[in-house]
């Protein structure tokens, strides 16, 4: 293990002894700490201390003083099990979320996310951190499984802040203005490097039309080193993703209260500018919140929400594949100006056509795009209490998500070039609607020593919604991207051509349920808890549709006996288990029938037009297709000692996931490449430990810690039963490079596990036989050769790239491929430190992850010549093998040969085409100060004067630094979205320091 690993080990080691410690050496009177907490739990609130399920929460009070625009980001690293990460650094990112692993191999692993009692998508995108109240995410089955379909990934409990009865109106506002720039850029090879470099590939291999071309383009080798040794170099990193970027965010919150009523009022507003030319983030956010006895018995809630907000910017395609990166484009184009027939800042189509790259400070103003999304959510709550045991609860809530993408891509762009060198517009917009009605009736007793908790429950959940996308191709050359976006119409299509049809889709979902829960208490020692959930899913087809989930977990209140009651050291202690089911119907409606979709990609010539055709797509319909399933068994230990100082938790968890959605490959021969099957399964086995403290609690300084360490290992169990070679592994392209199957999927491996060759270094001098009359180099008999894998099938020579030939029959080929490692962390954590002093406060953030791998895809394409010349390489590609001594002339005698590279480690750029190859996965390991956060506030007695109840000052810098070996702009970059395909950095938006003050008032 390398001493960075180290580090981070023993760092986080002494932050667990800090309680400790601090307990054994703090003396005097302090306050009391209160741990007894409320947490949400199936539809209910239960006293943490009577819970007997797997839960982690997050308070209002935790995350209250730390500014955000991403509710995500506020909580990261604060949970146990609860792995949170920005799959880039782009305004808008999206946020992976996974809890305990996730079950899915090719299914979302997202959580369930249940805000005010209302189902939600990726629901922390469109929440204010400053209007959470708390936030519960529910870890094993015996928890999860009363909300059913979908829970199998781990139900977020979100509740938003309200008013409070019989409290006068207050007015908040908290707001602040921070700038970001971009913390760390890729090193490249400077203009005297890289003009060295591309005169060895011209050169190399002696062609007269090559040695001019060079000649034309960048000089003589005599002139080389006066002519670029002392150029301004463009750095194009800092052109295009330089820029100081500001952000402006202000929330406003208004609450009060009558002796029956209550009402908050939130607005919030971010106005944010990218690191990158052309890219921003707006969002705008009202909430209205409000509580009504209408009488002893009966009260209400109504709660409206509206999120509007638009991501500006094409990014970096980090979802595309390699054809459509644009951050190739700031690390590759040459660095410096000239070199062309076309001024630098002037478009060359040549040039372009020749590199396959575009001045990127012109392509980035030269795609537009603007990503628009409104979300909306109603919802009511009437709750009968009909006597003192007995309460009704229903809630209705309604939820509408408007998707709205224009984009623009200009005439120099890869798109428009394909297309007659004439812009191109893509125009989509999606609606999704959900109705959600849910009915309760609890029953709550006690009777001597006996507590009896009965919940049953009705619930339906109605989806419909519809996609629209077009591609407008041939607009007039002149058009810019608002004229296109209201006048598509000026598009013409050349003689003989049509447009693309539309592409339309409907996706309608129906959900029924019925559940129930039993919580029986005993003596307040021993309590039992048993839940039923029954899910009708019309995803499914007839004679599939229901799906039975049951669950049970017991808890047994150790401290309350006799034996440590009066115990002055453990305060708290609780032993519980769990066992329970849920289940999962993440999969597109109908997919068990047979649809068509219309193209012209599909049509037919008739006449001098094409006709669009109908196509079935590429995956086959199964009527068989059912519930995937989910068991999970917990069994976990809480503890608080020293009146609550120091509290925890301890888990142990195994998840067996079985008749996994799995989008299947099946033989071509049906003319279909995949279906969804229930194929296979998959376990998720773990322990996760949380601790924290209140190492001093003093009336003018306080301490606070907590922390928590999480180990989670994946394992594919199956892959189904079919006799066939991909019922036990098939091999599966991450998607940045064409035909590139770099993933391994097999069973006894985990999900995510990297397939390529072993980097074996480059060939020496001592591997080959040397003709001194021909000057050729030829691989000595039993040297395995890498010419087809590595080298496009061009002999191999000294100095290029070698690879270990694993089965020893002496070429490498596909069967040389091995498993490389994987995403999945050995631990992964984090922890905060909270100070206060008098009116000043401090608190850190940190969250690490170790062994993790990263698969570098960047660093793949960035040392690999491929077909194409005149691209900028990495900095490390300086000491590369050289073929060309001092004076320019190209060396072939070995023995001048090895001297001349005595001193040189990295091997020639391959000319293949791009693979995998050990070299690129790399050690994700890190610790990361996520946040730092300063702020006063002023005296009670003076702000009252100036009739305020609060007045804070703070200053705040995320993302503060980052400790780890990985040599991409990001260790927790995750660009391709597939729970098959984790932890690859490609095109990745790069991640920014965002450093902040501001103001915190409330009158």
């Amino acid at each position: 293990m390398n001493k960075k690993v180290q580090s981070i080990k023993w760092l986080y080691l002494s932050v667990f002894l800090l309680p400790v410690l601090g307990m054994a050496q703090e003396k005097g009177k302090e306050k009391e700490t209160n741990i007894d907490e409320v947490v949400l739990v199936g539809y209910t609130k239960v006293s943490k201390k009577d819970v007997t399920n797997a839960v982690s929460s997050v308070k209002a009070e935790a995350i209250k003083d730390m500014p955000s625009t991403n509710a995500a980001e506020a909580i990261q690293g604060r949970m146990a099990g609860v792995k949170v990460a920005l799959s880039e650094g782009a305004p808008g990112a999206d946020v992976d979320i996974v809890i305990r692993g996730g079950n899915s191999i090719t299914g979302s692993n997202a959580p369930l996310y249940i805000v005010d009692g209302v189902q939600m998508d990726n629901a922390l995108s469109i929440l204010s951190p400053k209007e959470i109240e708390s936030i519960e995410v529910l870890k094993d089955a015996s928890s999860t499984n009363i909300y059913g379909a979908r829970g199998a990934n781990g139900v977020v409990l979100i509740t938003t802040k309200g008013g409070r009865k019989r409290a006068k109106t207050s007015i908040n506002y908290n707001g602040f203005l921070g700038v970001r720039k971009i913390q760390n850029t890729i090193d490249v090879l400077d203009p005297y490097q890289f003009v060295l470099y591309q005169y060895e590939v011209y050169n190399k291999g002696g062609v007269q039309t090559d040695i001019d071309a060079f000649k034309a383009r960048y000089g003589t080798y005599d002139q080389i080193a006066t002519k670029y040794k002392d150029i301004k170099k463009r750095d194009w990193q800092d052109e295009v993703f330089g820029r100081e970027a500001f952000n402006f965010t202000h929330n406003l919150a208004v609450t009060g209260g009558s002796d029956n009523s209550s009402f908050s009022l939130s607005l919030n507003n971010v106005q944010e500018d990218g690191i990158m030319i052309g890219s921003g983030f707006k969002r705008n956010m009202v909430n209205f919140k409000y509580d009504y006895d209408l009488s002893k018995k009966v009260s209400m809630t109504l709660n409206a929400r509206y999120s509007r907000q638009t991501i500006f910017g094409a990014g970096t395609s980090s979802t595309g594949s390699q054809s459509t990166n644009r951050l190739r484009n700031a690390v590759r184009y040459q660095p410096f100006e000239g070199g062309s027939t076309v001024n630098v800042d002037d478009f060359d189509p040549l040039f372009a056509n020749e590199t396959n790259l575009v001045n990127p400070v012109l392509l980035a103003n030269n795609e537009i795009k603007e990503n628009g999304r409104n979300d909306l959510l109603l919802n009511g709550v009437l709750e009968y209490k009909i006597n003192k045991n007995f309460t009704f609860r229903s809630v209705i809530g309604y939820v509408q998500r408007d998707e709205k993408i224009n984009q623009f891509s200009g005439t120099i762009t890869s798109l428009a070039r394909q297309n007659n060198d004439q812009p191109v517009v893509f125009l989509s917009q999606a609606q999704t609607r959900r109705i959600t009605n849910t009915n309760t009736l609890n029953f709550r007793k006690t009777f001597g020593n006996h507590k009896l908790d009965l919940l049953a429950g009705q619930e339906i959940v109605k989806t419909d919604g519809e996609s629209l996308a077009m591609t407008i191709k041939w607009f007039p050359k002149s058009i810019n991207s608002e004229e296109a976006f209201a006048n598509i119409q000026l598009a013409s299509p050349p003689s003989g051509l049509v447009q693309d049809a539309p592409r339309a889709g409907r996706a309608p979902d129906r959900l029924a349920s019925f559940f129930g829960r039993a919580n029986y208490i005993f003596k307040n020692k021993y309590i039992l808890t048993a839940s039923m959930r029954a899910d009708g899913s019309s995803v499914f087809g007839p004679g599939n549709r229901w799906g039975y989930f049951p669950s049970g977990s017991v808890a047994w209140k150790i401290a309350e006996e006799n034996f440590l009651k009066d115990s002055k050291t453990i305060s708290e202690l609780k032993l519980r288990a769990g066992y329970g089911l849920s289940g999962n119907n993440r999969i597109g409606a109908f997919l068990y029938d047979t649809f068509f979709t219309t193209s012209s990609d599909y049509g037919y010539a008739f006449g001098t037009n094409v006709t669009p055709g109908a196509t079935t797509g590429n995956i086959m319909a199964n009527k068989n297709v059912k519930w995937e399933t989910a068991t999970s068994k917990n069994i976990g230990l809480d503890f608080g000692l020293f009146k609550g100082k120091v509290y925890g938790s301890l888990d142990l968890y195994q998840t067996d996931t079985k008749d996994l959605l799995l989008l299947a490959q099946i033989p071509k021969d049906r003319g279909y490449e995949y279906q969804y099957q229930n194929s296979g399964s998959t376990t998720n086995k773990g322990i996760e430990f949380s601790v924290g403290s209140t190492i001093i609690n003093k009336d003018n300084f306080t301490w606070k810690m907590d922390a928590n360490i999480s180990s989670n290992k994946n394992t594919i169990k199956s892959l189904g039963s079919s006799a066939a070679a991909s019922a036990y592994s098939y091999t599966y392209p991450s998607g940045w490079q064409n035909n590139l199957n770099d993933f391994l999927v097999q069973v006894g491996k985990p999900v995510g596990t990297y397939w390529g060759y072993v980097t074996a270094g480059r060939y020496e001098i001592s591997d080959f036989d040397y003709n001194a009359a021909t000057q050729v180099y030829t691989l000595k008999a039993g040297i395995p050769n890498a010419s087809a894998a590595a080298n496009g099938s061009k002999p191999i020579q000294p100095g290029d790239l070698k690879l270990q030939d694993l089965n020893g029959d002496g070429i490498i080929d596909n069967k040389d491929m091995t498993d490389l490692g994987n995403a999945q962390p050995k631990f992964y954590g984090g922890f905060s430190q909270t100070f206060r002093y008098k009116n000043w406060d401090m608190s850190l953030m940190f969250n690490f992850s170790v062994g993790n791998k990263v698969y570098n895809a960047n660093k793949v394409e960035y040392s690999t010549q491929y077909q194409y010349r005149d691209n900028n390489m990495l900095a490390e590609v300086a000491d590369r093998w050289r073929w060309f001594n001092d004076a320019g002339e190209k060396v072939n005698d070995p023995t001048a040969l090895a001297a001349l590279n005595a001193n040189t480690t990295m091997w020639t750029p391959p000319a293949g085409a791009y693979f995998l190859h050990s070299y690129a996965i790399e050690d994700g390991s890190f610790l990361r100060l996520n946040n730092v956060t300063l702020g006063y506030s002023l005296g009670k007695e003076f702000i009252k004067q100036l009739g305020l109840s609060n007045f804070r000052l703070y200053f705040t810098m995320n993302n503060v630094f980052t400790l780890t070996g990985y040599s991409g702009y990001d260790p927790e970059a995750n660009t391709r979205r597939n729970p098959l395909t984790p932890g690859v950095d490609y095109a990745a938006y790069p991640r920014s320091r965002f450093i902040l003050s501001g103001v915190d008032i409330t009158f």
